[in-house]
């Protein structure tokens, strides 16, 4: 899968320091469960991979969906008690893991526990409905409403509700030091600021928060309020890049606004389509050509009855899974940390539904060399520092779905450290050319699963049908 040259004299790769290495989050749904020893065994797994940041889904007492909370002072059925989440907490904690909660502070219930109804925006009126422009599987834009209301975080009587009933229990008591800001591009700048240096300054560098600023908008934009806000780090927008130079230079503003802020890439999560699914979806690119994600959803799940990928034959299965192996190395690498949702190793192919996907939707995955393959790109990430720090991205070849061919990116550092990766998607052998600024600086690391090998870069290499070249200068 690897690139190889001719030398076979590989160095071992060596783990970088702890406070060097960039996040390794996995994004966990908690009705993936059935019970706490179920999600503790896979736990163990994700830290055996790589993962070193524990994401969970909100856990706490929801109405229909983790996203529509009726009470924040209660957790879900899964823990049923705080004591039992605390002893959770503590156990991803002794396998030297970040803890990471993820709190709804934009919407919840119209009738939740414990908020005044007065802390919704509009309430004299009804309240409003939270959601967001999208599109339809045929296109159409639509207004997506999630079932839950507006919340007024401008607030002070608000904020002080989250710092003094849900935020500092979980990090005095539960042993959670992260936290993921949801939808912070929706809230109330100085609302989530107070709420942010308030936290920071009871608690210092035990805890930090990241930023959810994704959207079909300018990165910038969306990540206004977590900028101002102070937050450690964000993610960006790199999944949705399809070709054009509109989300590269989007996310070199941000780099530049932010001054190299940490950013997460996401290979999967909740919101995404599942790599599997993506993956044939490419396979089938003339026929799917043009539609959206909504419409691949369409197309393989209610027209063709497709939930899992152990329904096609082995032939397909294959070339999926070598799609996913090339995307999650070029994901894994961009920047500072990377996202993968709970399954994406065992190539669930249904995309998770926060109301409804459940421990029977866990078990639909098939058995390969992914996990494996995954342990060894985020055991390349952690060897060095480039592979966990922020630079100016240049893609470069066939990211459209429909094009095959060499597919990769330059990231360039302000240290002067250059990291190419490419992958080969096509069915023949193809030329990938060295920029100048790496050959430039004489030799060069290139890296596989056998570790890494120096050696001077030539101005082009040839990656064979399905490799994944990975070189540093």
């Amino acid at each position: 899968m690897f690139y190889k040259t001719d030398n076979i004299q590989f160095e071992e790769l060596k783990p970088l320091a702890r406070q060097c290495s960039g996040k390794i989050y996995a994004d966990v749904p908690l009705n993936f469960f059935e019970n706490i020893d179920a999600l503790k065994n896979y736990v163990i797994t994700l830290k055996e991979m790589g993962v070193n940041t524990l994401l969970i889904l909100p856990h706490f007492l929801p109405s229909f969906s983790a996203y529509v909370v009726k009470n924040y002072e209660k957790p879900c059925k899964l823990f049923g008690t705080w004591e039992i989440f605390a002893d959770f907490m503590k156990f991803v904690k002794d396998l030297d893991m970040d803890r990471m909660i993820d709190i709804p502070f934009n919407h919840a219930d119209w009738s939740a526990d414990n908020l005044k109804r007065e802390w919704f925006i509009s309430s004299e009126s009804g309240g409003i409905e939270a959601g967001a422009d999208d599109e339809d599987a045929d296109k159409n834009r639509v207004r997506i409403n999630w079932g839950a209301f507006v919340l007024d975080n401008s607030i002070t009587e608000l904020q002080d509700y989250w710092l003094e009933k849900v935020i500092y229990p979980h990090i005095e008591k539960m042993h959670v030091n992260a936290i993921r800001i949801d939808a912070a591009w929706g809230l109330d700048r100085k609302g989530l600021k107070r709420i942010v240096s308030k936290t920071k300054a009871k608690f210092g560098d035990k805890v930090w928060f990241l930023a959810e600023n994704l959207g079909m908008a300018k990165l910038i934009e969306l990540a206004e309020s977590g900028l101002a806000a102070g937050a450690d780090r964000f993610f960006n927008n790199m999944y949705w890049y399809s070709g054009g130079l509109y989300i590269p230079t989007d996310i070199y503003t941000f780099y530049k606004r932010s001054e190299g802020a940490p950013t997460c890439t996401i290979y999967s999560s909740h919101d995404t389509l599942f790599p599997a699914m993506k993956g044939l979806a490419k396979l089938r690119s003339d026929e799917l050509k043009g539609l959206n994600d909504k419409g691949i959803v369409r197309k393989f799940v209610e027209y063709e009855k497709i939930t899992s990928l152990s329904e096609l034959e082995e032939m397909t299965q294959q070339r999926v899974i070598t799609l996913m192996k090339q995307d999650f190395a070029l994901a894994s690498l961009m920047s500072s940390d990377v996202m993968f949702a709970a399954g994406s190793e065992k190539a669930l192919f249904e995309r998770i539904n926060v109301c409804d996907s459940n421990a029977d939707s866990f078990k639909k995955g098939i058995e390969s060399d992914l996990p494996g393959f995954m342990k060894t790109i985020l055991r390349i990430k952690s060897s060095e520092r480039i592979f966990n720090a922020e630079g100016v991205v240049i893609p470069f070849g066939a990211w459209k779905p429909e094009d095959n061919g060499i597919k990769g990116y330059l990231k360039s550092t302000d240290e002067g450290k250059h990291l190419l990766v490419a992958v080969n998607n096509a069915n023949c052998d193809l030329e990938c050319r060295i920029p100048k600024r790496m050959r430039k600086l004489g030799k060069g690391c290139v890296y596989s699963d056998k570790g890494r090998q120096i050696t001077s870069l030539p101005q082009r290499m040839i990656i064979s049908k399905g490799q994944i070249l990975i070189i540093t200068a």
